[in-house]
């Protein structure tokens, strides 16, 4: 399954979600995009170029704000 590319703008927008990306160097979208690929893969499968270093405390917080954004 292919992760979309658009985002809605509210979670860009996202305070959380833009200290995130802020902080490793990555638009909001580009976070947004990796968080997909690393969490539909497992940690051996993800190719490398997909890899962004995230904290457990900022895993959590995405899967948080996604899940908002599915309901």
């Amino acid at each position: 399954m292919k992760p979309p590319t658009d985002f809605p703008k509210e979670l860009c927008a996202d305070e959380a979600v833009c200290f995130i990306a802020d902080r490793h160097h990555v638009t909001p979208q580009q976070l947004l995009h990796y968080f997909l690929i690393q969490k539909s893969f497992s940690i051996s499968e993800t190719p490398t170029n997909a890899l962004i270093p995230l904290e457990p405390n900022e895993i959590e917080i995405l899967k948080g704000l996604s899940d908002t954004i599915k309901d």
